[in-house]
């Protein structure tokens, strides 16, 4: 049997994807059917599906194939040698594969990879000018130097003051949007572009606080940008940056400079279908700083795009949580790239770790189960969940029927601003309150499944069933971009009627609500129930994790973790204690070379 013969048995079997094979056969036509070469050009396409960056030869030579547990992978010398020789691999890229060492490469994502690294160690290397005195006196005005619980946000607000690449990693409630007002105030009042800064950072009800005046070089304003992946976390990083502007009593001309308006990364770049963007590096974004949330849902491609489209002399700052889900197409970005800088590589000066919760205290429950899934502590977690704590409730035998009617529970408040005729507004207020989370899409434990029984709930309480699929309240996710309706992968829009009587699909933009007949929406599912991934980027009251009771790969501490941190007060795991153990010991190891780049 020839190895096209054994990849088209695996793909036949669905241990392959349909496209895995077909990209082997093209490389097979490239220049022969080599078995090293072509087993290695499926694998690189497996693991791509998978999220990774590129196919680790060296820690899969010798061993069992991950597809296929009885096909042993040539030693490592034999698998270089083969593809370093085969015409199908060429080292600048201008063929389907790229050998870089021991990591073989799909030649997109080794130039995007190289592209990534190359630009953030461009900027690294190249730190603000500064005027520390007035940098320490901007800083004493905004935190208590004295305060140990702000001493983190205070440091990683002074690197973002000094340094072009920022990477600011926290969990929940660490402050992070606090830290990027201020960081943003000393950046205004600092002018790094040329002229002189004053020192007008807080607004004179502070009293004895100074304050940071907006001066920068031929007098324009600094120019800065708030962006995020989804229009949902784009929504709260807008919302929770005004608050932190409040909190902090910044002078009216400071505050000012400050967007109130946050941007989807794919609005930013004015990304069109088939790949293209409106801004590149031949025409780039107009802005002096560029602040990017929820920055471990960035993909390499999205990464290399974004940095393609920033002026060379423009400032980046990057906040996330290195510890959630990484994205869901290739890469980890955010993780290597916090990996990088905290094992001390060119990025270190640009790095701060945010890890005191403002939001959960030493003991609260919600903040003592994420410190235990983070540290993969399978046993602490379920011990914490079987002793009880405020903030979390655990179903250790869960019975999907008893789980719908706990999700319409949870969802109550909801449905009686439906059935009460609340506004649009209201119903997505009301909504963002709780969600139902499981982590596959499919099968007994999946989403759809949970959202069809939800669904049939409701439509028995309310009097609509299959016939009447549209009804006032009916939640949906767009899970395709329509570039024309300006409707993206993510969006939630909530169906409700409009002044004529009409129902429509409501959904929040940067210009308000938008209302869209249901007939023209893109690709969509019910909302009632969200993937964990889907979920990210959202913050809600309460959470309803569902796990399945038998082992899943997708099931992992980093998975649990992100779902556990989306709830603001409330947790309810339905989950035995084996899946929980089975899921700590368990963390996503994405195949990158990106950290590695960077050291």
């Amino acid at each position: 049997m020839t190895v096209l013969q054994r990849l088209e048995a695996l793909a036949g079997s669905g241990a392959l994807e349909a496209i895995d094979l077909h990209f082997a056969r093209a490389v097979a036509r490239w220049g022969g059917e080599d078995e090293a070469v072509v087993l290695g050009a499926a694998l690189v396409s497996h693991l791509a599906g998978a999220g990774h960056v590129c196919a680790d030869l060296a820690s899969m030579a010798d061993g069992p194939l991950p597809f296929d547990r009885d096909w042993i992978a040539p030693s490592l010398a034999a698998w270089q040698e083969a593809v370093r020789n085969h015409p199908a691999c060429v080292g600048d890229g201008s063929a389907p594969l790229v050998l870089d060492g021991c990591r073989l490469y799909l030649a997109r994502h080794w130039r995007d990879e190289g592209h990534v690294a190359a630009e953030l160690a461009r900027r690294a290397s190249d730190p603000l000018v500064v005027d520390e005195a007035l940098l320490a006196r901007q800083l004493d005005a905004l935190f208590d130097a004295a305060d140990p619980a702000v001493a983190g946000q205070r440091q990683a607000a002074a690197l973002a003051a000094r340094q072009r690449v920022v990477l600011i990693s926290g969990g929940p409630g660490t402050g992070k949007t606090t830290t990027l007002a201020a960081l943003l105030a000393l950046a205004i009042g600092q002018c790094t572009q040329g002229g002189t800064a004053s020192e007008s950072v807080a607004g004179a009800s502070t009293g004895s606080a100074r304050t940071v005046a907006p001066l920068a070089r031929t007098g324009a304003p600094l120019r800065v940008l708030l962006a995020a992946p989804t229009g949902k976390a784009a929504a709260r990083m807008q919302e929770s940056v005004g608050a932190a502007k409040r909190r902090l009593s910044l002078a009216p001309e400071v505050a000012a400079l400050i967007p109130d308006q946050a941007r989807t990364l794919h609005r930013l770049l004015g990304l069109r279908p088939g790949g293209g963007a409106r801004h590149h590096a031949g025409h780039p974004l107009a802005v002096d700083l560029l602040v990017v949330d929820e920055a471990s849902m960035v993909d390499l491609a999205l990464m290399a795009k974004l940095l393609a489209a920033l002026p060379p002399q423009a400032r980046l700052v990057l906040l996330g949580d290195r510890d959630q889900l990484a994205s869901v197409e290739a890469g980890a970005v955010f993780a290597d790239l916090c990996f990088a800088a905290g094992s001390g590589g060119i990025l270190a000066s640009g790095y701060g770790q945010l890890s005191h919760s403002f939001r959960f205290g030493g003991m609260a429950g919600i903040g003592r189960l994420a410190r235990c899934l983070r540290n993969g502590d399978g046993d602490g977690t379920v011990a914490l969940l079987t002793e009880g704590s405020d903030g979390l409730q655990w179903q250790q035998t869960p019975v999907a029927e008893a789980l719908v009617q706990g999700t319409l529970e949870g969802y109550a408040p909801y449905l009686d601003a439906v059935v009460s005729g609340a506004p649009p507004s209201e119903l997505h207020r009301c909504f963002a309150s709780f969600r139902l989370l499981a982590a596959h899409r499919q099968g007994p434990w999946g989403v759809g499944r949970f959202n069809a029984a939800i669904e049939r709930a409701l439509g028995q309480r309310f009097g609509h069933g299959q016939r009447q699929p549209w009804y006032a309240g009916r939640p949906v996710m767009v899970n395709a971009n329509d570039y024309t309706l300006g409707l993206f992968n993510g969006d939630i829009g909530i169906a409700a009627p409009d002044g004529h009587g009409e129902l429509m699909v409501w959904f929040e933009g940067d210009d308000g609500l938008r209302a869209i007949p249901p007939h023209r929406l893109p690709a969509f599912d019910p909302a009632w129930a969200l993937t964990v991934h889907k979920s990210q980027g959202s913050e809600f009251d309460a959470v309803l994790l569902a796990l399945p009771d038998q082992p899943s790969p997708l099931v992992t501490r980093e998975l649990v973790y992100t779902a556990v941190t989306r709830a603001k007060q409330q947790v309810s795991l339905w989950a035995t204690p084996g899946a929980l153990r089975d899921a700590c010991g368990k963390g996503i190891a994405r195949y990158s070379g990106l950290a590695g780049r960077l050291k």
